[in-house]
């Protein structure tokens, strides 16, 4: 007969190897606070030519299988709009960074995720926080995380950006906006100052593999259940 205490053992090393570990990744392109100078994003519903765009993101793009836990954008001064988050594939008919005319593909998310939205006086930003997200996401695809808002009113909003030779967080693959001209499509702007990616920070979290004393537990587990059940035959032979 197996012990109680054994048969706990067992169930738990299987489970170990079946679930194996998860590590969490921060990605971030702002440790030393968001900006609030110069360059600026363009975010809200106004009508041309305001320079406002409806829905303004970031394109970016994982080194391995993950689940995006939660993504933060930065907005200039204390704001209070209500901003929804959409994340969708970029380019999904070429997966290609940039192009002519850029498109996305439908939103990923299944639930209207809503800003939280938090003031840094000191700092003069906004933190636009989306949280609780548990979206997977493939390895090698380029997607676009973007906000919107079903506020007709909201207008002006400056969404801090960087201007920088490249992106350092490998993960970011640049700032992109949807053009209120028609024909333009989404734009992905590049210019000869640099690389222009807006300010964000996100959290990914990648399921590793089991661990080998997982393997290790699970193999000893089942020998033992099979010798048990093996016992039993050869008592009711």
């Amino acid at each position: 007969m197996i012990s109680s205490a054994l048969k706990l053992k067992l169930v738990a090393g299987l489970l170990l190897a079946v679930a194996g570990s998860a590590s969490a990744a921060t990605y971030t392109n702002v440790p030393a606070g968001a900006t609030n100078g110069l360059p600026f994003a363009y975010f809200g519903n106004a009508a041309n030519p305001s320079g406002d765009s409806p829905m303004v993101g970031q394109v970016f793009s994982l080194a391995e299988n993950s689940l995006l836990s939660s993504f933060s954008f930065y907005a200039v001064g204390n704001t209070a709009a209500s901003f929804q988050l959409n994340v969708a594939q970029w380019n999904p008919a070429t997966n290609a960074q940039n192009q002519a005319v850029n498109a996305v593909g439908s939103n990923l998310l299944t639930s209207t995720f809503n800003a939280v939205d938090t003031y840094n006086a000191a700092g003069g930003y906004t933190t636009l926080s989306f949280e609780n997200l548990g979206l997977s996401l493939n390895a090698g695809t380029k997607y676009i995380a973007y906000l919107t808002s079903s506020d007709a009113s909201v207008t002006g909003i400056q969404l801090s950006r960087t201007q920088t030779a490249a992106d350092t967080t490998g993960f970011g693959l640049g700032h992109a906006y949807a053009s209120t001209i028609p024909g333009q499509g989404w734009q992905l702007p590049f210019n000869g100052n640099g690389f222009l990616s807006l300010q964000y920070t996100a959290v990914t979290t990648a399921a590793a593999g089991p661990e080998p004393e997982s393997y290790a537990l699970m193999l000893g587990g089942l020998a033992l259940v099979g010798a048990a059940a093996k016992r039993r035959q050869n008592k009711q032979a």
